[in-house]
């Protein structure tokens, strides 16, 4: 008996989990018939959510939220601007491509919307009027002259009251690229975006170099390296400045690109020599006896290298050095020329025959002497000059004679100082029939002395 009710009761619940799967069978069965014209649970096409919906319903939906859409597009400077589909005579098809979305979730599988999204782009077939198009992008607010503004490079600049070169920072400017920004729009309408921010989208046109450029940068030291420079010059007793008020002038700075001007530099050069120069110029020059003349400056005096200085002058300035210093003169031993006449000298008055030698400006010697023969055209030359040297016991030579002399002084070319022992008188008129052949004939003891005191370079000053 026992037996009997076991057995009923498995064969009961056997039944009722029979029934239970059946209904769930059908339970399961009829929903799939639903979803075979319903989207699945989690379904969004085109980040909307359309779950649960027909394929006409879906579309009913598009269409209204299509009939308030308008595209509004910013940009630089708060530029901004809005495009309507009306405007453009712009429609969306949408031909079955909703049903082929619904077809592709398959209605068996309904159970996995629970578990998953089903994300879909909005299908649509869009037609507008190119040209209206073309002619609304025209119009927009970017493409008018008055909101146009070109990106400007970064570039170097000379700050005055910095005193030095700087970098002005790159400017973005508000000129669109039109093709970029015709692209980008017609792909927001197509995908119904509601914004499309010009900039974001990289539709400007930017500086080709901005403030951070290595190159940049490189110029910039490069300019403040030549302005920082400093020369000051002593041009024979003169004070020369040059700094970088001056180098400026002289410089250009385009772009990532610093040229200075050697050219100038050169002219420069060339215009301190010509007023500073003294080898060649005449000299105004006071006598003993108070007179002012005019010397002519023979071979005595400073004289520059220019072609030698201007290209030190280029090296010290891209050097930026700070320094003093004398311009680069033409002889090799400039010392023996570069002696200012000032209180140390030897003065030949030739219309008296009579010399002065001055040492710090006192008169130490003076002396009658004769000169060269003006008769026969041996007048010695007026001018000033520097001695060339001195030396003891030479032989003068010419064409017809041979002299010996203990004190020989050379100061122009053949013609010099020296004792003239066979001579027994000095000064006068001597020289007009009886001079020498250029050289100042003197008595020994005024040769011996004045050969004590002078020296390579010594400032000799000869005038009638």
């Amino acid at each position: 008996m026992e037996g009997s009710k076991k057995a009923l009761a498995k064969k009961l619940a056997i039944t009722a989990l029979v029934v239970v799967l059946l209904l769930a069978a059908g339970t399961y069965a009829a929903i799939a018939v639903y979803f075979e014209d319903h989207f699945f649970y989690h379904t969004t096409i085109g980040g909307e959510d359309y779950s649960y919906m027909t394929p006409v319903e879906a579309e009913y939906l598009i269409y209204e939220r299509l009939s308030g859409y308008s595209l509004e597009i910013t940009g630089r400077e708060d530029i901004c601007d809005v495009i309507l589909p009306d405007e453009i005579d712009m429609q969306y098809i949408f031909g079955d491509s909703l049903i082929q979305i619904m077809r592709e979730q398959k209605p068996a599988f309904w159970i996995s919307g629970f578990f998953k999204g089903y994300d879909y782009e909005l299908p649509r077939i869009a037609h507008y009027d190119k040209e209206a198009l073309e002619q609304k992008i025209n119009g927009l607010a970017f493409f008018r002259r008055e909101n146009i503004r070109a990106p400007r490079d970064a570039y170097i600049t000379y700050e005055e009251e910095e005193g030095q070169y700087v970098i002005m920072d790159a400017r973005p400017g508000t000129e669109v690229i039109k093709e970029k920004a015709k692209e980008k729009i017609e792909e927001a309408l197509l995908t119904l975006h509601a914004d499309l921010d010009l900039e974001e989208s990289g539709c400007y046109k930017e500086a080709d170099m901005d403030e951070g450029d290595e190159h940049l940068r490189a110029a910039l030291e490069q300019a403040n390296r030549y302005v920082s420079a400093r020369i000051v010059y002593d041009w024979n007793g003169n004070e020369v400045l040059v700094d970088g008020e001056t180098i400026r002038k002289w410089m250009s700075v385009e772009k990532d690109k610093v040229e200075l001007d050697e050219d100038a530099v050169g002219e420069f050069v060339e215009e301190q020599s010509e007023e500073y120069d003294t080898y060649g110029k005449s000299k105004v020059f006071e006598t003993t006896d108070g007179r002012e003349i005019d010397l002519n400056n023979g071979v005595f005096g400073w004289l520059t290298d220019q072609e030698a200085e201007a290209s030190e002058l280029v090296k010290a300035i891209k050097n930026g050095e700070n320094i003093e210093k004398q311009p680069v003169h033409s002889e090799k031993e400039p010392e023996s020329w570069q002696v200012v006449i000032d209180d140390t000298y030897v003065e030949i008055d030739l219309g008296e025959q009579h010399l002065y030698l001055y040492v710090e400006g006192e008169i130490v010697l003076e002396s009658d002497f004769v000169s060269g023969n003006a008769s026969r055209g041996w007048s010695t030359p007026a001018g000033v000059f520097g001695l060339t040297y001195k030396t003891r016991n030479a032989v003068l030579r010419g064409a017809d004679y041979a002299t010996p002399v203990s004190y020989w002084m050379p100061f122009n070319g053949n013609i010099g100082m020296h004792d003239a022992t066979w001579r027994s008188s000095f000064g006068g008129e001597i020289y007009r029939t009886n001079g020498s052949h250029g050289c100042i004939n003197l008595p020994y003891e005024k040769a011996k002395i004045i050969y004590e005191y002078v020296y390579t370079g010594f400032p000799v000053v000869c005038y009638y």
